[in-house]
């Protein structure tokens, strides 16, 4: 009976397995959205480099750009806390 009561405080090898293909889903869906992103970061990143070289002047962009770079690099800190929040809350369940 010992054996039994510690058995039913163990994890069910099923469900972990169910939690952690959902968790893999998860993460895969979100490295996909990092990835989309990044690649619509530099098609935007080019289009912003032809306007510079074609019509306007490099000075004038300087603090636009640097604003870009850091709304870039904000949302892809937002999306890995994400995909870790995520991964703690998978494995915790």
């Amino acid at each position: 009976k010992a054996d039994k009561a510690a058995l039913g405080s163990k994890v069910n090898c099923s469900q972990f397995e169910a939690n952690m293909e959902r968790l893999d889903e998860r993460m895969q869906e979100l490295q996909s959205q990092i990835a989309g992103q990044k690649k619509h970061w530099n098609k935007m990143e080019q289009q912003l480099s032809v306007v510079v070289e074609e019509k306007l002047d490099r000075l004038e962009l300087q603090a636009f750009s640097k604003q870009m770079e850091e709304s870039w690099n904000r949302n892809i800190e937002e999306l890995e806390n994400r995909l870790m929040r995520d991964s703690s809350a998978g494995i915790k369940k």
